[in-house]
């Protein structure tokens, strides 16, 4: 088991990033993105050019928490 306690919003998030690529997070989850990130569950991938959005990937260590909980990229 990881020793990042997750709450209900930041594995939201990590569905999501695992989904989309963070494409459609919400203003909260945003805000939850910098303490994932900071953490080390969640890294910024870079865009392709300045007009395209940021990318996010959910890393080994994220997975592993989603692993933990139970939780699939299909679940919410």
């Amino acid at each position: 088991m990881t020793d990042t306690p997750a709450n209900d919003l930041g594995i939201s998030v990590l569905v999501e990033i695992a989904r989309t690529s963070g494409h459609d997070l919400s203003r909260d989850q945003l805000q939850e993105l910098d303490r994932l990130i900071a953490e080390g569950l969640v890294e910024k991938i870079s865009s392709a050019g300045p007009s395209e959005a940021a990318r996010y990937a959910v890393t080994s260590k994220g997975q592993r928490m989603l692993d933990d909980r139970g939780v699939g990229a299909n679940e919410s």
